[in-house]
């Protein structure tokens, strides 16, 4: 109704919204009204994934919908593109993007000069540890399987509360500890041979885990890394992720909208 308005976007939460509008901007400046809940069936009011996806029929390129990808891509579930009005991630959400290690460290660096540390380094470790864990992740998905390996089982190998001692040599001595958890936890399951995921990688997994378990444990790690530093790192580094383009996750998200607007 308000001609203005050059689309409307469903979300997951109005936590998202910072994500999504610098995106969009991005690809066609103008303005954007975003919903971050509606009602459900039962004429209560409803937020997340399954709520928004209800509205799938009804999409077009003035109405789309704007979610996190979660599992769902690495899964196969097939349906959610562009094409048919979806946005997505394509990282677990949009919390894994501000933990991107190369623009990360390009913000971390911009505020602390005299860092030894290497977000880097101790992500791109971190992600293959989590790789062949993330593997059986996705290959136990299903309900029959989900009682051996699941989101929990996997986020209780990942503390998120290193010391600062452990977080010396850019985390040598935590991502040692995380290892060791994964490899006792995974130790009596098995995959088929020659199991893989289209997308995934060891140097992408890090981007796939679920993303208030990696944001919280990097900003932990980076408000240690600040102490006495006079720096806030949720607010002042984590918080301003702003970019949109520079790998192969937020390219898609790109691509995604670009698609959807064009339509």
């Amino acid at each position: 109704m308000d001609r203005s308005i050059r689309a409307v976007a469903h979300l997951e939460d109005k936590e998202d919204i910072g994500f999504w509008e610098n995106q969009l901007q991005n690809v066609s400046h103008g303005n954007y009204h975003f919903i971050t809940h509606s009602r459900s069936e039962k004429d209560k009011e409803a937020t997340g994934c399954d709520q928004c996806l209800k509205y799938l029929p009804y999409t077009n390129n003035k109405f789309f919908i704007c979610i996190d990808s979660d599992l769902r891509l690495l899964r196969g579930v097939t349906g959610l593109t562009p094409e048919n009005f979806v946005g997505q991630t394509h990282a677990y959400s949009w919390e894994n993007h501000n933990c991107e290690s190369h623009h990360l460290q390009e913000r971390f660096n911009s505020k602390v000069k005299d860092s030894d540390f290497d977000f880097i380094t101790f992500l791109e470790e971190f992600s293959k540890i989590v790789y062949t864990p993330l593997l059986y992740l996705i290959y136990h998905g299903t309900p029959s399987l989900n009682v051996l390996w699941n989101v929990k089982k996997f986020n209780a190998c990942i503390p998120l509360q290193p010391s600062r001692e452990e977080l010396a040599d850019n985390g040598v001595n935590y991502l040692e500890k995380v290892r060791q958890l994964f490899d006792y936890a995974i130790s009596t399951l098995r995959l088929p041979v020659g199991y893989s995921v289209a997308g995934l990688t060891s140097e992408n997994a890090y981007l796939h885990i679920q993303g208030h378990q990696l944001y919280k444990l990097i900003r932990h790690v980076g408000t240690m890394l600040c102490i006495g530093r006079r720096v806030a790192f949720s607010t002042e580094i984590l918080e301003t992720a702003s970019h949109t383009s520079g790998y192969e996750e937020i390219d898609k998200v790109q691509s995604d909208l670009m698609t959807i607007l064009s339509a």
